[in-house]
């Protein structure tokens, strides 16, 4: 079966390509040859050539460089981007020269030299050219010099072939949709190599060797590796060793690695964030989210990247705000200083730094840095330049008078007087507050009406 490059199978393939990884890889994971994968990747690099980009320009955008490139490029000059059974374009020229002239299809296509079926397929694809730029049919019958009843066939026929088409286009993303679990399970499960199963052995025996409270150069020097290598890998723990606890079993409340695999995947094939959302149970805003925070600069989206990283920020204790950025600090003490409110300064680091992400800082964390006695970041003598001068935080429930309602020696509607319930005497209504309170002022009204006819 000939497998396009345009199909989900080419989608995914050229995908992993452009994200980085190597081609055995993406053709073992997309489940292709790799001579395939070369087919696929001079398609694109001719096809980037044939928009107007340059060499390097066009390998750039592929995302892939190869020993291979230098017989692609001397192909460009010679693609014309037609079959090689299809006519030549002169010939295509000249009938459509000899059919403006007036002459009859037959006649055209014997002076350019074609058979009649070509002269009628181009026809067919000239009066589809028209339509699909919004052409009336009127128009196209008279431009083409069509009778009624072969416009109104061409017609039927360009109609058909859209909605078979659409049904092809709809079947394939169901397809695709359907393949996307496939994908991302075979990614998953992907066959680790002899040296990646060395390094991982090497890498356990080194967390072994620090957890017995060897150093990291002795520890090097009994695995036989260099100081820098166990460098590394302390610096990607961030300086701690992995627990020897197995990783919890996922509960569903974040997305996990399968999940973002199949999120790239479907974006990859042309779907949108609501249908990626419909298919994982999720709701779009999870997946916007999702992309939000773990697209690059270029705007794409790696998924193992981004499950890296969100482990690493789901990871606890973090270190707090204010002690993690000194600008940030330093900001934040100068404008204490001048009596500022958290709120104000929150909503002035907002307002003096929009494109700054890292200078944005919630009134909260100021109020708990200061008057949380575990609050970290600014010195609690900060806490009196506050309005209210507390060095403590103080509940908006805990009173002088201890937990409760702030009126003193206040009856409870339960110890109320019998008569209240009889309604016989005014003031046990409801209302009656409210029609006290008309009458009175109907009367300061009539009293100042009064005064100003006695003065007149």
């Amino acid at each position: 079966m000939y497998l396009s490059s345009s199909s989900p199978t080419g989608i995914r393939f050229l995908a992993s390509i452009k994200q980085g990884n190597g081609l055995k890889p993406s053709a073992r994971a997309a489940g292709i040859h790799k001579e395939i994968g070369y087919r696929w990747l001079r398609e694109s690099y001719l096809r980037f050539r044939s928009e107007g980009l340059g060499p390097a320009e066009a390998t750039e955008a592929l995302g892939f460089t190869t020993s291979r490139l230098p017989a692609w490029e001397a192909a460009v000059a010679v693609a014309t981007g037609r079959h090689h059974l299809q006519a030549n374009v002169q010939d295509e020229t000249e009938f459509w020269a000899a059919f403006a002239r007036g002459t009859r299809v037959d006649q055209a296509a014997e002076a350019a030299g074609v058979s009649r079926s070509t002269a009628y397929r181009w026809i067919r694809a000239r009066f589809d050219e028209l339509r699909g730029s919004k052409v009336i049919l009127k128009r196209c019958q008279t431009l083409l010099r069509l009778t009624s009843h072969r416009c109104q066939g061409l017609e039927r026929e360009r109609l058909a072939r859209l909605a078979k088409e659409r049904n092809a286009s709809a079947a394939a993303q169901h397809a695709a949709v359907l393949s996307a679990n496939r994908y991302a399970d075979a990614v998953l499960a992907s066959t680790v190599s002899e040296s990646q199963a060395r390094r991982a052995e090497r890498d356990t025996k080194y967390w072994q060797l620090m957890r017995e409270g060897k150093s990291n150069a002795e520890a090097c020097r009994l695995l036989g590796m260099h100081r820098r290598t166990g460098t590394s890998l302390r610096n990607a723990h961030n300086y701690r060793i992995p627990s020897l606890e197995p990783r919890p079993a996922p509960t569903g409340r974040y997305l996990d690695a399968r999940e973002r695999l199949q999120i790239a995947d479907l974006l990859e094939l042309g779907h949108s964030m609501r249908q990626v959302a419909r298919e994982l149970g999720r709701q779009p805003s999870t997946i916007k989210r999702e992309l939000d925070r773990h697209r690059d600069a270029d705007g794409r989206y790696l998924p193992r990247t981004a499950d890296h990283d969100a482990r690493l920020q789901r990871a606890r204790p973090k270190v707090h705000k204010l002690v993690a950025s000194p600008r940030l600090r330093g900001l934040v003490q100068r404008k204490l200083n001048r009596c500022w409110s958290p709120d104000e300064i929150s909503g002035w680091m907002k307002k003096t730094y929009p494109e700054d992400q890292e200078l944005r800082i919630c009134p909260e964390t100021i109020y708990r840095s200061l008057l949380l006695r575990e609050g970290q970041g600014l010195h609690k003598r900060y806490a009196a330049k506050l309005r209210t001068g507390r060095r403590i935080r103080k509940t908006r429930w805990r009173t002088r008078t201890g937990r409760g309602s702030r009126i003193r020696n206040m009856v409870m509607i339960d110890q109320r007087p019998a008569e209240v319930e009889t309604r016989l005497e005014a003031g046990h209504w409801e209302g009656d507050l409210v029609r006290h309170e008309a009458l009175f002022y109907r009367a300061e009204v009539e009293d100042l009406r009064r005064c100003a006819v006695a003065a007149a």
